[in-house]
């Protein structure tokens, strides 16, 4: 990612040409960390360049862990009731990791005010996927255990629940051990599978990989959009052309679920605009694909695709209904692959979610999973509301018919 906005504060260039230019130490212990806590609005700005250059050290990160991702999240997301909760890990003057976290007010049992420390970017109308810290290869094992003790001495939250994090990663290693030794109650994890496949070094041995059926039905849909007019699909390669995509994304989108009887996504003013800027950044910094089919000069179909690491992963979206017989998702799914092994990509990743057709691209599979606790305090709570609603359940019950 290219670095955005301005030098942070403190120690900030230093800690940047560190990350950058030291080498890697042996394994670092937990105890060996120091955690600070940046709470103020500026903790963003003042993190950036060390943010960003534990980017480039960090073989884990994804697009959600990056400064971009989580800054944007929290200007269209956060409100006056959530508190930030940005975690950094120094060894001596060294930043060497980063865990964005922030307070969210919420409810349990849909009654129960409950206060619930999440990463940022989750919660509200988001999740996206592989959620995690940032950090030096040799320091995340002890800033992954550092981080979890400190949050014990925050205040002001009742239940941690980390979401999208790979299964297989240390992290959740760490996360279970650690919910595992409170006194609290666990929170059930939920686990999501995502659909992956590896892309050959050209289009020809894919098209021979596939089956006689599928090759087949990739010309068939491509007679189909040449009889129906003229059918043009590309990438978008400027501002303009990446404006008027995200708004037929948005729209169609919109469109198609409906069609479903579903609400889909872009239905919140948040979702939209945080998506969008997402749209910009990512697309400046070269991350970011929108595909786009158009017929006789209309948009009939958009793909957000998130480039990463030699990575396409296929984020978002829309498609005319009022077309759906030309099977536009497909011709768009067929482009982009092509032109993502024309390019040197070596992987594709179907995100979260699971449909039928993922499983036409992609037959590898990885795994991510929630897990949390809820603290003692909360437990007593929500045992004195049950027991209130309980006794005026029965109170109510014994009043005369005629007095209710």
């Amino acid at each position: 990612m290219n670095s955005v906005g301005q030098e942070s504060v403190g120690n900030a260039r230093h800690n940047t040409e560190s990350s950058q230019h030291l080498p890697d130490s042996a394994l670092l212990t937990p105890g060996a960390l120091t955690i600070d806590c940046l709470q103020t609005p500026d903790a963003f700005d003042r993190l950036q360049l060390v943010w960003q250059a534990l980017e480039r050290s960090d073989t884990q990160c994804m697009p959600a862990n990056t400064w971009q991702w989580a800054s944007l999240w929290w200007e269209h997301y956060a409100t006056r009731r959530d508190t930030l909760v940005l975690l950094t890990a120094r060894h001596g003057k060294r930043v060497v990791a980063i865990a964005p976290f922030y307070i969210d007010s919420g409810r349990m049992c849909r009654v129960v005010p409950v206060k619930v420390l999440r990463f940022i970017g989750s919660g509200r109308d988001t999740s996206p996927d592989y959620l995690n810290i940032v950090a030096l290869p040799h320091a995340r094992k002890a800033a992954e255990a550092a981080f979890l003790e400190h949050l014990l001495t925050i205040r002001g939250w009742q239940k941690l629940y980390l979401s999208d994090m790979r299964e297989e990663s240390s992290l959740v290693d760490c996360v279970r051990a650690f919910v595992k030794r409170q006194s609290g109650a666990l929170t059930p994890e939920r686990k999501n599978t995502l659909m992956r496949a590896s892309l050959p070094d050209s289009w020809d041995q894919y098209r021979a990989n596939l089956s006689r059926k599928r090759r087949k039905q990739i010309n068939h849909r491509q007679n189909r959009l040449d009889a129906a007019g003229r059918s043009e699909l590309s990438l978008c390669a400027s501002p303009t052309e990446l404006a008027e995509a995200s708004d037929a994304l948005a729209h169609l989108h919109r469109l198609r679920w409906q069609s479903k009887g579903e609400p889909g996504a872009f239905i919140t003013e948040s979702y939209e605009s945080f998506h969008r800027a997402v749209i910009r950044k990512f697309f400046a910094s070269d991350a970011l694909w929108l595909a786009t089919l158009k017929l006789d000069g209309q948009i009939i179909g958009v793909q957000y695709i998130l480039v990463w690491r030699g990575e396409l992963q296929f984020f978002q979206s829309g498609y005319s209904p009022d077309h759906e017989s030309l099977s536009p998702g497909h011709v768009l799914f067929t482009y982009v692959i092509k032109r993502g092994i024309e390019q040197g990509m070596t992987d594709i990743d179907m995100l979260k979610g699971y449909y039928e057709y993922k499983s036409a691209y992609a037959r590898d599979s990885v795994t991510t999973c929630d897990v949390g606790f809820i603290r003692t305090g909360i437990r007593s709570m929500l045992g004195h509301c049950l027991r209130m609603a309980k006794s005026t359940q029965q109170a109510f019950s014994k009043t005369p018919r005629d007095a209710q």
